[in-house]
């Protein structure tokens, strides 16, 4: 029996992790608010639905990939939405960077529908949503991991099972974390060597072979040379994620301080209007600063 696959959410990321999994021959209908984020998809063989909830009630698998927890709770919880919509044994999968608490909330809503439903963040970026090897984390039934595997192959190559619903949410909002607070600290000291005359280039090859080494250092050479701040990964999302992380560390009483510093950088480029740039646009603000050049993305 061929199974009926439904994407919702066709941004930056759910885009390339939908085309990916259209090439590997599934059956794939497909929505997004914005009709033109369909386009590539449908002429490649997806069917492109005229709402998201013709792409609930028709799918054995959903897939979504929205902004946050203001979306993806009124999308799945809502009056009209997917666990009141979901044709009966469908799987719900949500690969949003969301707070643990909302896939705990859908997954008990959609069990008392008799659905079953797994969290499943992503990290990796554009890059890696194209090159389909995302890193995929899971929470909730280890058995629904199970039925959906090869969906998620198809994205990505390496696939984790968490723990429980909330529990991929939480290492995502850490691995973010982490991310960025290397790459701000990697542009801090980059700016640092600029303004005592070093060159840019010469400093990235140098670390790389050095301790000070991460993957925050590819940023040289895609974003930070060319001055190509392009999305990849919104300053917004960033900002949104960062607060996830906040709020776990404050439920769990843990002091933290590198990420408030972190988002700190978030705030002033949000307050910049630069919320829709690539979290490297940073690097123009640390300029800005430190009265180097133009400071202009």
């Amino acid at each position: 029996m061929t199974i009926s696959i439904g994407f919702v959410g066709l941004g930056n990321m759910g885009n390339p992790m939908a085309m990916n999994i259209l090439k590997k021959g599934f059956a794939l209908s497909v929505f997004d608010l914005n009709t033109q984020a369909m386009r590539n998809l449908v002429e490649a063989g997806a069917k492109g639905a005229a709402s998201a909830a013709e792409v609930i009630a028709n799918a054995d698998v959903l897939f979504t990939s929205l902004p946050g927890t203001p979306e993806v709770e009124p999308f799945y919880l809502g009056a009209g939405g997917a666990v009141e919509k979901a044709k009966s044994g469908a799987i719900l999968v949500d690969l949003s960077s969301v707070l643990p608490s909302t896939p705990r909330k859908i997954e008990a809503a959609a069990k008392a529908r008799g659905l079953r439903f797994l969290e499943a963040p992503v990290s990796g970026g554009v890059t890696g949503a194209s090159a389909a090897t995302l890193a995929v984390m899971t929470g909730g039934d280890a058995s629904v991991l199970e039925r959906v595997q090869p969906l998620l192959e198809a994205i990505g190559k390496n696939i984790y099972h968490v723990g429980p619903a909330g529990a991929a949410n939480t290492i995502k909002a850490i691995n973010n974390m982490m991310s960025t607070v290397n790459a701000c600290a990697m542009m801090e000291g980059l700016i640092v060597g600029l303004k005592a005359g070093l060159d840019l280039k010469t400093m990235a090859d140098i670390i790389k072979t050095s301790s000070g080494n991460s993957n925050a250092l590819a940023r040289v050479d895609r974003a930070l040379i060319p001055r190509n701040f392009d999305p990849g990964f919104k300053v917004a999302l960033m900002n949104k994620d960062l607060e996830t992380f906040h709020t776990i560390a404050k439920d769990v009483h843990v002091p933290v301080s590198f990420s408030n510093m972190a988002q700190h950088y978030q705030q002033a480029a949000l307050a910049a209007g630069l919320g829709e740039k690539d979290t490297s646009v940073i690097f123009t603000l640390i300029e800005q600063r430190a009265g180097l050049g133009n400071g202009k993305p």
